[in-house]
């Protein structure tokens, strides 16, 4: 064997010893310094910064982003109670002051402001009421279709006395018209708020009226 051959030949044992110590350390190394495990290891170490950075800044509102916290959330407003135009009103009531021209139907109603009325048998308060007809319809009429709530709140019916041209009864043909005065007792004189009521017991009109008045 030539001294060239074995120059060689100690090189490829030298290369072969170096690869064999490096490949031998590099399998004897701890596992977490190993690529296959720090890799991961990383990716998994920034997933759990993100999810507690996330975390942290969700129950705040940076300014200016406008995002509502329950804290701020408007709150529903509390339903304010409708004030009923006079006690006991109801809801299907058509209401008016007194002398107003009120629709019920396909009629039209007026109650003069209220008055006192001939007191001979005991005081009483009148009103001069008139009732149209606009329907194609024959309507009734008649003078106990009204009542007076007091100031008290007693409802009260028609009387028989206070006025010479009372209120009749009948019917009212299609564009007629029926008028006169309905008196009530006011024996106890009261003063204050009275509310003229008219309801038709035989017609096929569903509201009341009602008349404000301050006497």
């Amino acid at each position: 064997m030539s001294e060239n051959s074995t120059l060689a030949d100690a090189k490829r044992d030298a290369k072969a010893q170096a690869a064999a110590e490096k490949a031998y350390r590099k399998a004897s190394r701890p596992w977490f310094k190993k690529k296959r495990f720090i890799l991961p290891l990383i990716l998994v170490a920034i997933i759990i910064i993100s999810s507690v950075a996330n975390g942290g800044n969700k129950g705040s509102d940076p300014a200016g982003s406008g995002a509502a916290t329950p804290a701020a959330e408007a709150k529903p407003s509390a339903t304010k109670a409708a004030v009923a135009a006079f006690p006991g009103a109801k809801d299907s009531d058509v209401v008016g002051q007194a002398g107003a021209a009120l629709k019920i139907g396909d009629a039209t109603v007026t109650a003069a402001p209220l008055a006192d009325g001939d007191a001979t048998l005991g005081k009483t308060l009148c009103t001069a009421v008139k009732m149209n007809n606009g329907s194609k319809e024959t309507i009734s009429f008649n003078a106990f279709d009204w009542k007076l709530q007091t100031p008290a709140g007693t409802i009260v019916t028609t009387g028989f006395a206070g006025s010479s041209t009372p209120l009749s009864s009948g019917e009212i043909a299609p564009g007629g018209v029926a008028s006169g005065d309905v008196c009530f007792d006011n024996k106890k004189a009261e003063k204050g708020t009275f509310v003229v009521l008219y309801e038709p017991v035989f017609s096929f009109f569903s509201d009341r009226a009602a008349w404000i008045n301050k006497h």
